[in-house]
C-alpha cells in the first residue's frame, strides 16, 4: 500500500501541502481565523476550477496560454450584460458561451489545423485581452452587481462558499471520467502516445478539440466566480494565471511530455501556489522577492519534470 501511494502523481504535492501547513500554523497565528480561511477558499476555488481545464490538456500533451484573457473577458462581459439589464441566468449563460467560444476557436486551430499550440493560444489570448479592454470603458461605469450575482460570490453552505461547492463537485465529475470511462482513458493513451492511439482507432482530434474547449469554459467559469466575489468587474484578474495553473498542474503531477495528471493532483498544486502566497503575505515579504520565488519554482518544475520525462525514455529503449 506505502509503495502505491508513493508512486501516485499527487502524493509529492499531497506532501508538501501538509508541510506548508504545519509551518503557516507554527509561524503565523492568524492561518486558521476565519478571514484567512475564507481567503483562501476565494482563491483556491475558481484557480483549481481553472486548473482542471489545463490538467486535461496537460494529459493530452498540450497547454492553454489564454485562460487569463478568457478569464478576465469573463469578468468584464459579466459586467457588460448586468449593465444592458439582462437576468441573472441569461448573463451566466452567455459569459460561459463566450469561454467555450474561445476554447472551442483554441481547439479548432491546434486540432484540426495543426497550429501549434503555443502560437495558437497566444493568438486567442490577444482576441481575448483586446475584446475586454473594448468594453471595459463602458463596464467601468457598473457601480454594483444583482443581488443574485453577488450571492454567488459571497454565499455559502456549511461554511464553504458555493464556489468551493462547484470546486468539490467538479473534482469529483472529472475524476470519475478519467478513471472511469473509455473516453477519459483515451485521453491519457493521446497524451502518452499519439501515433499508438491513431492505430486503435482513437479519434485523437476529437479529444484535443473537446479539451481545448473545456479549458475555455472553465477559465469563464473561473473568472466568472471571481469577479462575483470582488462584487466588480477588475481589469486585473488573469493576468499571470496560466503560469500559476501550469506551475499548480505539474507540481501536482502533471507533465510537459502528456500522459499523467489528475484533478486531485491540480487541487493539490493549486493548494501549494495559494498557501505559498499565502505565507509570503502572513510574512510581509516583499513582491520582488516573491515574484524570484516563484521564478525559481517554475526553473525547478520544469528541469524536474524533464528529468523524469528523459529517465522515462531511456527506461524505455528510446533515447
Amino acid at each position: 500500500m506505502i509503495k502505491a501511494l508513493l508512486k501516485r502523481d499527487e502524493f509529492i504535492s499531497a506532501v508538501i501541502v501538509v508541510l506548508l501547513v504545519i509551518l503557516l500554523t507554527v509561524t503565523g497565528g492568524v492561518f486558521w481565523t476565519r478571514g484567512n480561511l475564507d481567503s483562501l477558499q476565494a482563491s483556491i476555488a475558481p484557480i483549481t476550477i481553472m486548473a482542471f481545464g489545463m490538467m486535461f490538456l496537460l494529459i493530452c500533451g498540450y497547454f492553454d496560454l489564454s485562460i487569463g484573457s478568457t478569464m478576465l473577458l469573463a469578468g468584464i462581459l459579466s459586467g457588460e450584460f448586468s449593465l444592458d439589464g439582462l437576468p441573472f441566468a441569461l448573463n451566466i449563460t452567455l459569459v460561459l458561451l463566450a469561454g467555450l467560444v474561445l476554447g472551442c476557436l483554441n481547439g479548432f486551430f491546434v486540432s484540426i489545423l495543426k497550429i501549434n499550440a503555443l502560437i495558437a493560444t497566444i493568438g486567442t489570448q490577444f482576441i481575448g485581452f483586446g475584446a475586454a479592454m473594448t468594453l471595459w470603458d463602458h463596464v467601468r461605469t457598473l457601480t454594483k452587481f444583482s443581488p443574485d450575482f453577488i450571492e454567488l460570490g459571497e454565499g455559502k453552505i456549511i461554511g464553504l462558499y458555493y464556489m468551493t461547492w462547484i470546486m468539490l463537485i467538479l473534482l469529483v465529475v472529472f475524476t470519475l471520467f478519467l478513471k472511469q470511462t473509455r473516453a477519459g482513458r483515451h485521453l491519457y493513451f493521446v497524451g502518452g502516445n499519439r501515433e499508438a492511439s491513431r492505430l486503435i482507432g482513437i479519434n485523437d482530434r476529437k479529444i484535443i478539440f473537446i479539451s481545448f474547449a473545456l479549458s475555455g469554459f472553465l477559465a469563464a467559469l473561473g473568472g466568472l466566480l471571481t469577479t462575483a466575489r470582488i462584487q466588480s468587474p477588475s481589469q486585473y484578474i488573469g493576468g499571470s494565471i496560466h503560469m500559476t495553473c501550469i506551475i499548480a498542474c505539474v507540481v501536482g503531477g502533471g507533465s510537459f511530455a502528456g500522459g499523467k495528471g489528475s484533478p486531485l493532483g491540480a487541487l493539490f498544486g493549486v493548494m501549494f501556489m495559494s498557501l505559498l502566497t499565502n505565507m509570503f503575505n502572513l510574512l510581509q515579504m516583499k513582491t520582488q522577492l516573491q515574484n524570484v520565488i516563484v521564478g525559481l519554482i517554475l526553473v525547478a518544475v520544469i528541469v524536474m519534470d524533464g528529468y523524469l520525462n528523459l529517465k522515462n525514455l531511456r527506461e524505455m529503449g528510446k533515447v
